[in-house]
């Protein structure tokens, strides 16, 4: 099997607007996505700089096209994930188990790895969903060598769509309707407080959606009563009332325990 290329090489993600310059490359088929897990001499290869996009394989059997990847390995042991804005980064760690792709590497006096990876939910025009994997690597002493995306001609030209890529770390895509949560607007801008009242209309508090003219879709409920007409009644009213008629079954049952007397 031919050794398969990564996304590209020698190059860094600074921001999330690198990464989705480089994710819409691959849209654009100006850079290749990687379609198959790594053999031994793609992870031989795998080294600082390198970027690879590929996609996840979805759980429905029926939106898979053969081109993408469950699980994505590159023969290395990696420590816990850290959080860096919307990135995570593994730091390469030292295991008892490696493989001998790992072994080889070592030999070879390579410094410790760090992946950087970020991934999004690609939203297609004809309304479905992908989710997409962007992996770079690097290391500390040659992250700065590296190259931008801003130094690469077929890159540094490229707009990418507002809203093609949604962070799948804060993507609330799979809730109403599986719309991006830039499309979900609620009246006043804020979230409205759940409630347990049966007064209100279903659907009162639900999201709205912006309509074609601009304007949101009206929705109407009971006006709740004003605090001032909650009063209670006066302690002598109350006191003046006749006790409630008892039912004739629990008056039964309290006169069984009644002692004789």
């Amino acid at each position: 099997m031919p050794t398969q290329s990564p996304t590209c090489t020698n190059l860094r993600i600074r921001s999330v607007r690198d990464a989705e310059i480089v994710l819409h490359a691959v849209t654009l088929n100006r850079l290749p996505m990687v379609h198959r897990r790594l053999d031994d001499d793609d992870r031989l290869s795998l080294m600082t700089g390198c970027i690879y996009v590929w996609e996840e394989r979805s759980s429905n059997p029926l939106e898979c096209t053969g081109q993408e990847i469950q699980r994505f390995t590159e023969g290395r042991s990696w420590g816990p994930s850290r959080a860096r804005d919307d990135f995570l980064l593994y730091y390469e760690k030292e295991s008892n188990s490696r493989s001998s792709v790992h072994l080889r590497n070592n030999l070879m006096g390579s410094a410790q790895l760090i992946k950087q990876t970020y991934s999004v939910v690609v939203h297609e025009p004809d309304g479905k969903t992908r989710k997409w994997h962007l992996n770079a690597y690097y290391t500390q002493d040659t992250v700065d060598q590296l190259r931008t995306v801003d130094d690469i001609p077929i890159l540094r030209d490229i707009t990418v769509p507002r809203g093609r890529y949604i962070c799948a770390r804060t993507s609330g895509t799979r809730n109403v309707g599986e719309r991006p949560p830039s499309s979900i607007v609620y009246r006043d801008g804020v979230p409205p407080l759940r409630s347990s009242s049966t007064d209100v209309s279903p659907g009162a508090h639900s999201p709205l959606s912006p309509t074609t003219s601009g304007r949101h879709t009206s929705v109407t409920s009971r006006p709740a009563e004003p605090l001032s007409a909650r009063r209670l009644a006066p302690l002598e009213y109350l006191q003046a009332l006749p006790p409630p008629v008892r039912s004739p079954v629990d008056a039964e049952a309290l006169n069984a325990f009644r002692l004789p007397p």
